[in-house]
């Protein structure tokens, strides 16, 4: 049971972290609609879709591999290169 709390809990804060920072960093650009719908798609903002996605898969697989001091590192630096990612699409990108 403390798995699922524990996933489910990952989960929700990866999602809540992107929708945040997208939200609040392209509003002006429409939003999260605007980043997932956007297409063509710069490679920036393909490579900030697919850390998230890589967020997501990595937080759902904690019942499966456990929740250790690895997986948080892990899960940190693929959120860390997701935010990165964002910051660089919203400073190189021309508006």
């Amino acid at each position: 049971m403390q798995s699922i709390l524990i996933t489910v809990a990952l989960v929700v804060a990866v999602a809540l972290i992107h929708f945040s920072y997208v939200d609040f960093r392209f509003r002006y650009r429409d939003g999260i609609l605007w980043f997932w719908l956007l297409n063509p798609a710069p490679p920036l903002m393909w490579l900030a879709r697919g850390t998230v996605v890589a967020a997501m898969l990595v937080a759902l697989s904690a019942p499966f591999v456990g929740t250790s001091e690895t997986f948080a590192y892990v899960l940190g630096a693929i959120m860390g290169l997701h935010i990165l990612s964002l910051i660089l699409l919203e400073v190189l990108e021309p508006h």
